[in-house]
């Protein structure tokens, strides 16, 4: 078995994501970071896309288009980067909780975070704007979250310590 180790960020790496078409992937890290990497020679391209603020990036997703990546930290922000540029496009502020997941609808309108308090929250992309909850999930965190690839109609939640995943309708929580 052949692998390649990939250094470069200073803490636990929380997640990673792999651009479609791409021979590249996309960590984050409690770093606060992002940093995008060559799967082929294992070397980290440009620089590390940094947070404005030292926070760990707890969770990412990236977008059924993949151009752009969500990232959420533990200080309840969430941001969108430009995968091309490492730029943050949107930021989001003011959730409660560490942001623990994350996921894009499969038409990119809607993203569905889970938090650190429980609950998960539905957001429309384009003016920003909770649509859905918070959703009390009855979860301690929630630690996993998945929308469905058919059609932006449910999600999937999973929190600490339990043994059953719990399934959402994303229009009305």
């Amino acid at each position: 078995t052949q692998y390649r180790t990939m250094r470069g960020h200073t803490d636990e790496v929380r997640g990673i994501v792999h651009l479609p078409g791409r021979r590249r992937i996309i960590t984050c890290s409690n770093d606060s970071s992002l940093r995008q990497w060559d799967l082929e020679s294992g070397a980290q391209i440009g620089g590390s896309w940094q947070h404005e603020r030292k926070f760990a990036v707890r969770s990412m997703a990236l977008s059924p288009n993949g151009e752009n990546v969500l990232s959420g930290c533990a200080d309840g922000t969430m941001r969108v980067w430009d995968v091309e540029v490492g730029i943050i496009t949107i930021k989001w502020v003011g959730d409660a909780g560490s942001v623990w997941s994350l996921c894009w609808s499969p038409d990119g309108k809607r993203l569905v975070s889970g938090f650190s308090d429980g609950a998960a929250r539905v957001r429309d992309v384009k003016s920003g704007k909770t649509v859905v909850g918070p959703i009390k999930t009855g979860h301690e965190s929630v630690l996993a979250i998945v929308c469905s690839p058919a059609d932006d109609t449910k999600f999937a939640t999973v929190g600490y310590h339990e043994s059953a995943v719990k399934i959402w309708d994303s229009k009305t929580g």
